[in-house]
């Protein structure tokens, strides 16, 4: 099987393997050995489709969590089956969950949902998994201070991020508890 244009890839607790692919606007699942097990979606804005997914993550129960470039995170169960739609959290483009008994999903925002923009525009969202909003960072305008365009994320503490952003710098943010 072969993912003409992976984005991101996660994995669960099992090994699977979960990879993002922008061309195809799907999600492809791969066994530990590295067989393909099936995909879903494709191109579209319904339920279960995407537009350019970008970023990919796996909670502790084996959740996927999709960056979809039509302004949402798409969640799927471990046999990649339609669950929910959190389409308050900005142009979602980098994802990352939290480990723990307790987990977070964190989201960057890329408005122009392009690799190429090195603009000032990056939020990062904190989110139960169930897509409740706890927490923002960054804003979605000029000022000073603010992110560049994000393009990948790393949270493996609920309190600190580490982040790329397309203005070639690594940003390490310390969040209070």
């Amino acid at each position: 099987m072969v993912v003409p244009n992976p984005t991101d890839l996660a994995t669960d607790r099992s090994g699977n393997v979960f990879v993002s692919d922008a061309r195809r606007a799907r999600i492809v699942k791969f066994d530990a050995a590295g067989r393909f097990v099936k995909s879903a979606g494709s191109p579209g804005s319904g339920p279960g489709e995407m537009k350019t997914p970008h970023s990919i993550a796996a909670d502790a129960s084996g959740r996927i969590y999709v960056a979809d470039g039509n302004a949402r995170i798409q969640v799927f169960d471990n046999d990649l089956k339609w669950l929910a739609i959190y389409d308050t959290v900005g142009q979602p483009w980098a994802l990352c969950i939290t480990p723990g008994p307790h987990q977070y999903l964190y989201s960057a925002s890329n408005p122009d949902q392009s690799d190429t923009t090195r603009g000032v525009t990056g939020e990062i969202y904190k989110l139960e998994l169930d897509g409740t909003i706890v927490g923002r960072i960054g804003r979605p305008d000029n000022a000073l201070g603010n992110f560049r365009t994000l393009h990948s994320l790393d949270c493996r503490d609920e309190n600190e991020i580490v982040a790329t952003d397309l203005g070639n710098f690594m940003h390490v943010i310390k969040l209070q508890p």
